[in-house]
């Protein structure tokens, strides 16, 4: 976030430090990131300089000669009144008892004395600014409020807001029917001036998601409901306003009229910064950011459809990376539209357990044994089936293959207990993860914590990563990989042949697996290079004690080719497309000696292809040809 300061000065602050040496530092150190320092010693000369100096802020240590800061606070806080002078506790101690006793006696923040000067005047210049903006949007909104119908109206919305019962139990905000109800009542008002606006912010809380998972819901519950504390204090000065809590971390946030509609964006800003101040849940301190989508409009409107466009620009905030503000432009193109819709629903497609995975075949073309699986991912959206190239893109963008990864990971394992369960004999799948997760140090958590869930051996579990993803940064991605290997796990380099790997790192990488890329698959027979490029994959495999996958295999010839140069497993709709898990057992069935041609030797299941079988697999899903689309 970028330094926010009061535009076009220097700003000063009132320093209350009985330590002369302390003083020295703070002044010299602040000094040079534009902020003057005017010392008191005392609480006695600290009441006396707050006329003489008029501060910006006031920066006071907890421990005084003749006071202590606590009560000073207080009584500084009394004086001031609703002055935008914001407080900071300046304090050697950093216990939790000294911060709570901070924020009780209306300090703005908590800073251990420390020689980080940028740090502090970073911390003076967004309580200064983010003061000087509440001021200001009150301000605005009690020029407002002058004229009797809008008090009347704000006075009876509160009234009503009182009685409604569909409220949030856990932060005691409206909940989505409540404010839909009350909104609706705002903007169907008359309105004083038409021209001016009013303004819905729709706030989420950036990889809220993650926090939950990671210190447990009553942790979240924690953070949520000193979300709502903070937005009610941030705009505790401006009347009228509705605030709800519409979804797990979403919130809202109506103004019945602004002077301007760049107000709304000010608002965004306040509510950003009084969200990023570190807060405590599940006894440890967290930093929540969140992206904002507001819109305006200076007509009478439907609440949800106001709520919709705030909704369309909170999703254009996310595709950003989150934490900003995006405001809803009428001119968006209806792609973009479609776009903004599948991300608000692909944030919400885990909770509503609408991805599902299908399961594609790996097959030992010697023995025409199952040798695994590969888990793909689909997303069962309504009535419609969407391919990978349709959302991964959009998962990418927005963080959210992270957590994508890790379900897959759990549910892929689980699925292939159910299935031993049942007699079904999968002994190993394989899960794309992206090479991005290797920066996550939740990823080895997670597997560990999925592969103890299930009982199943380590080595049960295959996580293939890109060729292209893993070079992009290989000193990152060996300590990550020797991590992962630690833990017992496979690991694939998938489609090998397309990056850039250097031999000499190929050897220290602890990979088990190297997956031939479909694209030599397919020219097999055709052209003398890709049958060159195979032959030379499966010799440094062999030499580097690993073993080989082709993919995309679809013709008896590349089969045969594939044999015939050493390949070790393969997969294609030669001999099955993807399916969901409950077709699988039926599928080894078909191959396990109930059909002509077919054989049973030892413990595995031989397979035999039926022919034109991966001509009917590509017509049953032709967004997503040879099941080149993963995770």
């Amino acid at each position: 976030m970028p330094l926010l300061r009061p535009p076009n000065r220097r700003f000063r602050i009132l320093l209350v430090e009985d330590d002369p040496a302390w003083q020295h530092l703070v002044a010299t150190g602040l000094a040079e990131h534009g902020i003057d320092v005017h010392g008191a010693p005392g609480v006695a000369r600290a009441l006396e300089s707050l006329e003489a100096v008029r501060p910006d802020a006031v920066v006071l240590d907890a421990i005084l000669p003749d006071g202590n800061g606590f009560d000073l606070c207080r009584r500084i806080r009394a004086l001031i009144g609703e002055l935008p002078v914001p407080i900071l506790v300046f304090s050697g101690r950093d216990d939790e008892a000294s911060i709570e006793r901070a924020f009780a006696a209306g300090a703005a923040d908590f800073f251990v004395k420390s020689l980080q000067w940028k740090l502090l005047a970073e911390r003076l210049a967004q309580l200064v600014s983010a003061a000087q903006m509440r001021t200001e949007l009150a301000s605005s909104q009690r020029r407002l409020d002058r004229a009797k119908g809008l008090a009347l109206l704000a006075h009876e919305t509160a009234r009503r807001t009182r009685e409604l019962s569909s409220s949030d139990p856990l932060t005691g905000l409206l909940n989505r029917k409540g404010f839909l109800s009350a909104a609706q009542e705002l903007l169907d008002a008359p309105r004083e001036d038409p021209a001016q606006p009013a303004a819905l912010l729709l706030i989420d809380l950036d990889r809220f998601n993650r926090l939950n998972d990671t210190l447990g819901a009553a942790a979240g519950d924690e953070a949520l409901k000193e979300v709502a504390t903070r937005l009610r204090q941030a705009f505790r000065n401006m009347p009228g306003i509705v605030l709800a809590r519409l979804a797990s971390d979403e919130f809202a946030l109506l103004f019945p009229a602004l002077r301007t509609a760049a107000a709304a964006e000010r608002a965004a800003q306040i509510a950003m910064t009084e969200l990023s101040r570190p807060l405590t849940c599940g006894g440890l301190d967290c930093v929540v950011r969140a992206s904002v989508g507001l819109a305006t409009t200076a007509v009478p409107m439907r609440a949800d459809a106001l709520l919709a466009q705030a909704g369309q620009a909170l999703s254009a905030a996310k595709s950003l990376g989150g934490n900003c503000s995006r405001r809803f432009q009428a001119e968006l193109g209806h792609a973009d539209r479609e776009r903004f819709d599948l991300e608000a629903a692909l944030h919400q497609a885990l909770d509503r357990h609408e991805l599902v995975l299908h399961y594609q075949p790996i097959v030992d073309p010697r023995s025409r044994r199952l040798a695994g699986v590969e888990a793909l991912m689909r997303w069962q959206r309504d009535d419609r089936l969407l391919s990978p190239r349709e959302f991964i893109p959009i998962a990418e963008e927005t963080g959210l293959i992270f957590r994508m990864g890790e379900w897959t990971v759990a549910e892929a394992l689980q699925q292939v207990r159910r299935w031993q369960a049942a007699g079904l004999e999968v002994s190993t799948v394989s899960v794309n993860i992206h090479a991005r997760h290797l920066e996550q140090p939740e990823l080895a958590r997670a597997v560990s914590q999925a592969l103890d869930s299930t009982g199943l051996e380590s080595s049960t579990l295959e996580l293939e990563l890109t060729e292209t993803g893993v070079m992009r940064d290989i000193k990152r991605s060996l300590d990550s990989l020797q991590g992962l290997k630690q833990l017992g796990v496979r690991l694939a380099l998938d489609d090998f042949g397309t990056g850039y790997s250097s031999l000499a790192y190929l050897t220290q990488l602890p990979i088990d697996t190297l997956k031939i890329d479909r694209s030599f698959v397919d020219k097999l027979g055709e052209s003398g290079q890709s049958r060159a490029v195979v032959r030379s994959i499966t010799a440094l495999a062999q030499a580097l004690g690993l073993s080989t996958v082709a993919e995309g295999v679809e013709t008896r010839a590349q089969l045969d080719s594939l044999r015939a140069l050493g390949c070790d497993e393969v997969q294609g709709y030669f001999y099955a497309r993807p399916m969901p898990a409950d077709e699988l057992p039926d599928w080894t069935r078909r191959f396990d000696g109930t059909v002509p041609g077919a054989v049973r030797t030892g413990p595995g299941v031989a397979l035999r292809a039926v022919p034109g079988a991966g001509d009917a697999a590509r017509r049953s899903l032709p967004d997503d040809p040879a099941g080149t689309l993963r995770l």
